[in-house]
């Protein structure tokens, strides 16, 4: 695929999928936008990135105004809309239900949820997105779909994600804007790999055998987020598109 003369902004882009899809991208010639909230990260992403005029925004995505300032003010001194954004990031929340308050739900929900509505926002104000349209693809997971016991509010928030991409796409569309939903299910991450150490070897075993392809690997999910960037993907909005090796299926 050929993204030159794309322009596009990933949000969580300091590790993970989100780190993945940056350097996968600018090797097929997209200008990028990285934003999150470790700097020293993002400029090591920044320096694995193939090509030149990469940007940074350093940002935690729970400060909603100062990132809304942060992406138009790129627009406005780069004068280049964007044309595709990928919000990936993400915090994990394992709680059983009679330890939850409501702070930690809110705290979850304005990382895993919020943001990517309140950014759509702001991409669509006149100027800071293509006239020729685009795409949005947000990270959800297969908890979005499925239920699994002391991650209520982490299910909750990864759902409510599936649902906003539904009916944005719907009312995007008229602006050529397609936004979509990936829902992995466990991939081989710094976080991923954390918590699979912190279950023990029974515990690890058995989240392996939920995916009956095996634990996915990062380019699994960036090749979809690509597909549903590109205009491989023009007649697709508002799907849910699950890539999990199975887990689902059963």
């Amino acid at each position: 695929m050929d993204f030159s003369n794309h322009k596009v902004l990933i949000i969580g882009a300091s590790s993970g999928i989100g780190k993945a899809t940056a350097i996968s991208l600018s090797q097929k010639g997209a200008s990028l936008v990285l934003v999150s909230r470790n700097e020293e990260n993002l400029k090591e992403v920044v320096a694995q990135c193939t090509g030149q005029g990469h940007d940074y925004i350093v940002i935690d995505v729970k400060n909603g105004k100062d990132l809304e300032e942060a992406i138009s003010s790129n627009v406005r001194n780069t004068g280049i809309p964007f044309s595709g954004f990928v919000y990936s990031a993400g915090q994990e929340g394992t709680i059983p239900l009679k330890f939850i308050k409501e702070d930690f739900l809110e705290d979850i929900l304005k990382t895993n949820t919020v943001p990517a509505v309140l950014v759509s926002k702001v991409l669509i104000k006149k100027g800071n997105f293509s006239k020729e349209g685009g795409s949005f693809v947000f990270i959800s997971s297969v908890m979005g779909r499925l239920g699994q016991p002391a991650k209520v509010a982490y299910c909750m928030s990864k759902g409510g994600l599936i649902a906003a991409s539904k009916a944005l796409a719907l009312e995007l569309a008229s602006k050529k804007i397609r936004v979509n939903c990936i829902s992995p299910g466990m991939v081989l991450t710094e976080m991923s790999s954390k918590i699979l150490d912190s279950v023990g070897d029974e515990n690890a075993d058995k989240i392996r055998q939920m995916h009956p392809l095996g634990i996915g690997e990062v380019k699994d999910v960036v090749n979809g987020i690509e597909f549903l960037l590109s205009d491989n993907s023009k007649w697709i909005t508002g799907i849910d598109l699950l890539i999990d090796g199975g887990y689902s299926a059963q």
